[in-house]
Formats: structure tokens, sequence, C-alpha cells
């Protein structure tokens, strides 16, 4: 729906960008094409586009796999254009201060952003969380995302009544984990934030023996699921640490392409723009 001269403003800006990222005109234009095509303004289309692009630099992907696991960040915590880099960047300082890369942290997160926002979830709680498990299990991010999807899933249905996959009753966990200090509900009996929930969790964890710590976990997570949650209790030192980078890490994605515009491969392509 352009007219012709909003494509000759469009080509020329989309070269000079180019060359500023290291990258080809076509990586730009295809890249941009992809949020034009989700009905994004101009302004959210070039911030998006130009995040992509460095995101990509620093895994080496293409700026299709790129867009697909962030668009699903931004817009499942429905980030603002001006906020678009700031949310890549707490990906990229976890991915650079743990055993997990950028396109684990993206792919696993990308997953489970909707809910995660949803259930009461900040970015940097859910980035550390994904940091944490994939480092540990070095499972499949995929995995680790929808784990956390059906954890968020399943503390959320104490609300209301019914029964898990394995018949357990929804509405006893919660009494459940009241009866070992963790309160889900609040004062209102509305669901308290998950992040809270789950640093309350931990903070009791090392007072139970290991036979209540399995417990707990499966009533909490199922028996599909509660291995993983147990390994983010088991290492939540580990998981503060992550949340403590992910909260101080503005500029850290514009830091890595810094880096990346000192590659041959920056050069042959600022040239090829």
């Amino acid at each position: 729906g352009k007219s012709a001269d909003e494509m000759e403003r469009f080509a020329i800006q989309a070269n000079k960008v180019s060359q500023n990222l290291g990258r080809s005109t076509k990586d730009y234009t295809d890249a941009s094409l992809i949020y034009y095509q989700q009905g994004l303004g101009d302004a959210e289309v070039a911030a998006r586009t130009e995040t992509t692009l460095k995101a990509a630099n620093v895994t080496g992907q293409t700026g299709a796999e790129v867009s697909e696991q962030l668009t699903a960040v931004w817009n499942g915590y429905k980030v603002a254009a001006e906020e678009t880099e700031l949310y890549i960047d707490k990906l990229a300082a976890v991915a650079a201060n743990s055993a997990s890369d950028l396109e684990e942290l993206s792919t696993g997160i990308s997953k489970v952003a909707s809910a995660a926002k949803t259930a009461g979830v900040d970015i940097d709680e859910l980035t550390a969380q994904v940091a944490t498990i994939v480092s540990v299990t070095r499972e499949a991010p995929e995995t680790i995302g929808s784990s956390l999807k059906t954890i968020y899933a399943r503390l959320g249905d104490l609300q209301v009544d019914g029964v898990d996959e394995f018949g357990v009753s929804l509405g006893t966990v919660s009494q459940q984990l009241e009866d070992v200090g963790v309160q889900v509900l609040d004062e209102s009996g509305d669901m308290r934030r998950m992040g809270n929930i789950i640093t309350d969790l931990a903070a009791k964890w090392d007072t139970w023996t290991a036979g209540q710590k399995q417990a707990v976990a499966v009533a909490v997570a199922g028996k599909m699921q509660y291995t993983r949650l147990m390994t983010l209790m088991e290492n939540f030192d580990m998981y503060r640490e992550n949340l403590e980078t992910s909260q101080n890490s503005m500029g850290t994605l514009q830091e890595q392409q810094d880096i990346y515009m000192e590659s041959t491969q920056a050069h042959l392509d600022k040239m090829k723009a």
C-alpha cells in the first residue's frame, strides 16, 4: 500500500541503515517486509527491523528466523517501539553471562512470552528462568519454554475446579502450597503474581527434605514437568544472578553489534550495500 515516493524514501533509508548494521540492503528490506505484513507502522517496523538484524548478527541466524522468535517476545509483552531494543538487551546480556546463547533464549521465550505476561512473570524473570534451566539441563529451548507455559497454566488453574491429566484435583494444590507456607492467592482470592509465587517457593525450598521437594514440585508442575521446576529451584542462586544481569542490561546488544562490525562478513555486507 505504499506509494512510489514512499518507497523511494524507504530505499534510501534501508540502504543507509544497512551500511550502519553491516548487512546487505536486501537483508533490511526482507526483515522490514515481515513486520509491514504484520500491519505495523513505519516507526515500529524501523525499530524492530534494526533490532532484528543486530540480533541476527549476534546469533548467525537469518533475519526471518530471528524475526519469528523476537515477534513472539515483543507481542507477548506488548512492547512499544521505543522499548524494542531494551527487551533484546536483556536476552543478549544474560546469554553472554550464562551457558545459554541468544538464539536459545529467544527460542525458549517465544514459546511462553504471552502466557508469562498474563501470569505475572516479567521479562527479566522469564529470561532468567529460561537461561537457568537451559544452562543446567542443556535441553532444547523449545521444550523448556513449553514446560514453563504448562507450569504457569497449571498454577493459573488453581482458581477453578478441575483435575490435571493425572486426575489430581487442581483445587487441592493451592492448599498444599499454603500448608508449606507458600501463598498462591491474595487476600481478595485472586492469583498472586507468578514471579512472586516462584520466589516464595524458592525461599522455602532448602528447608525441605528431598522427598518434600519432589512432592511439592509434582504438586505445582505435574508429573510431566516437575523436573524442570526442581532444576530452577535447585539452582536459584544462578537464577538470581541471571535476573540481576537482565535488569542491568541496557546497551548490551549494541555492544555486541559493535564487535560484529569489526568482522570480515560485516565489511563485505557493508560494501555490498
